[in-house]
């Protein structure tokens, strides 16, 4: 649910890395840029997400007000759990509700 929108985020801190895997995905034109081929990137995880309907916060039933409400503390967890600090580009609570809030839809 959320690797469309980390990975979108945390492209500008490993872009050619980034690029490098959708290269490898076949994802990109001869002589493509990394930018481009990071854009394509993302849009290729937001359609394996569709194609595999993996839910949304909404459209698995969430209440948004709730959703919203446990943003904070997901965040928090988020951060205990030391899976951000693995990101190229580590975020803080702000950007983890940011993320959060962005899978929503």
């Amino acid at each position: 649910m959320l690797l469309p929108a980390v990975t979108a985020w945390s492209a500008p801190a490993a872009l050619a890395r980034y690029a490098d895997c959708g290269r490898a995905m076949g994802l990109a034109e001869a002589g493509e840029g990394d930018q481009s081929t990071v854009a394509r990137l993302v849009e290729a995880l937001r359609d394996v997400n569709r194609d595999l309907a993996v839910p949304t916060p909404r459209s698995y039933g969430i209440d948004e007000a709730r959703w919203t409400e446990l943003l904070p503390l997901m965040a928090e967890q988020a951060l205990a759990s030391g899976s951000p600090g693995n990101n190229p580009r580590v975020p803080d609570a702000q950007t983890i509700q940011a993320l959060y809030r962005e899978a929503w839809a």
